[in-house]
């Protein structure tokens, strides 16, 4: 089976006006949420799995539109963190979290802890897999659990440090039950975007 897998779209930063961790997407990062839905409707898709934090839900909603289906929606695909109150957009607040890591490298996983993380987010991904066999599964989620997701499957330390997918890139993993193994098939396609970034 085929597991397509998106980081949700960009959301609202809250670093200055506080909030819960679970904002919404801004207005461009629904404008990359309708892309990625557009260009995977042309794709022959069975089955949604998404998030529940209302970014990846969101991203979720066009393709789930175009297919006329609901998403199935995940606690473990929960961002690492989702615990620790506002979210901050890591392109914009990159010498805070710089600062944070190197006085603590496990900062991102707390309150939850690394190995937690870890364990619920292979538990989702093989969870889809073999629910699904044979089919194409979209799952839409968050950056860390798709670094950490696919430095797993290519057997290598997980962690947010080797790989960053853009937001709505898209990772293809094929995955077989019978042998349990993992594929790579590619990471963070972002062609449906070229018309967003011209702008």
């Amino acid at each position: 089976m085929n597991i397509l897998v998106i980081r949700h779209g960009q959301p609202h930063d809250e670093s200055e006006s506080g909030g819960q961790g679970d904002p919404p997407l801004s207005e461009l990062g629904l404008q990359q949420a309708q892309a990625i839905g557009d260009l995977l409707a042309r794709e022959h898709i069975d089955h949604v799995v998404a998030s529940p934090m209302l970014r990846a839900h969101q991203t979720a909603l066009p393709l789930c539109a175009h297919l006329g289906l609901d998403a199935e929606l995940d606690d473990d695909l929960k961002e690492a963190g989702w615990q620790a109150g506002a979210y901050m957009r890591s392109e914009e607040n990159m010498d805070f979290f710089k600062k944070k890591i190197s006085s603590d490298p496990d900062y991102l996983y707390r309150p939850e802890g690394k190995q937690a993380f870890n364990e619920r987010v292979m538990r989702a991904f093989t969870k889809a897999r073999d629910s699904y066999p044979g089919k194409n599964v979209a799952i839409f989620c968050h950056g860390m659990v798709t670094t950490t997701f696919v430095s797993t499957v290519l057997g290598i330390g997980s962690g947010p440090s080797h790989f960053h997918p853009d937001y709505t890139g898209l990772t293809r993993i094929q995955a077989s039950r019978s042998l349990d193994k993992w594929t790579m098939r590619s990471f963070n396609e972002t062609m449906h975007l070229s018309d967003l970034d011209a702008k």
